[in-house]
């Protein structure tokens, strides 16, 4: 019997290695609108939803709406023709998630990022197979930190909040796990530290994505 039924997976940071392909299109696409890009605080705040995160890169909250809807147009266009091929998946995750998904746990993306970068990237990067359903951006009114992605989860998968792990490098992951009701799993190779996520309530923090079948099969 395993000890969770569902793992809520992050992708960007946590599954996959995707800042440098962020950083890069996001880098290219602000330097046409004339703004300059620091590199940490990238590193620091790429699991922001796209119009979150292009005014925190940026420096400039003032961006209209019209103006984003252009920015993530051009970013998405340069992301898959320029930077994807820059994403590789995290050291042990297709044996590990291979290893949960036989072993009959409900594997679900949940993620700020949208549907088809996601379906495509879990398809490029061959996990497609082990991802149960994903839910992004698309399917809930408000996004990370809030608890909406989570608790659509729950409800896809009829469980309850302490039959789920929710596992993410960021402080936005371990707030939407918390008020879901969720254990929570941090990893210590993300855009957050291991003390940011265990003030957040982590209960368990892994430095290799192979600890996580222990966790989760017990």
């Amino acid at each position: 019997m395993t000890r969770y039924k569902v793992v809520m997976l992050d992708f960007d940071g946590t599954t996959a290695c995707t800042v440098p392909a962020i950083y890069h299109a996001a880098k290219r696409m602000l330097g046409l609108h004339g703004y300059e890009v620091d590199k940490d605080v990238v590193y620091k705040n790429f699991a922001l939803a796209l119009p979150f995160a292009f005014r925190c890169f940026s420096g400039d909250d003032s961006i209209d709406d019209d103006t984003i809807e252009q920015m993530i147009a051009e970013y998405n266009h340069i992301y898959k023709e320029e930077a994807e091929v820059l994403i590789e998946l995290f050291d042990g995750v297709t044996e590990t998630l291979d290893r949960l998904h036989k072993a009959g746990v409900k594997i679900v993306i949940t993620s700020n990022n949208v549907q088809p970068v996601l379906r495509r990237l879990t398809t490029n990067l061959n996990i497609a197979q082990y991802i149960d359903d994903i839910v992004s951006v698309e399917d809930v009114v408000n996004v990370k930190p809030a608890p909406d992605i989570a608790l659509e989860v729950l409800r896809r998968c009829n469980v309850e909040g302490e039959e789920a792990l929710v596992v993410g490098d960021a402080t936005l992951d371990m707030d939407m796990g918390r008020e879901a009701g969720c254990d929570l799993c941090g990893v210590s190779f993300g855009s957050h530290t291991p003390e940011m996520l265990r003030e957040k309530g982590a209960k368990y923090i892994i430095d290799h994505f192979a600890e996580l079948e222990k966790i989760v099969l017990g």
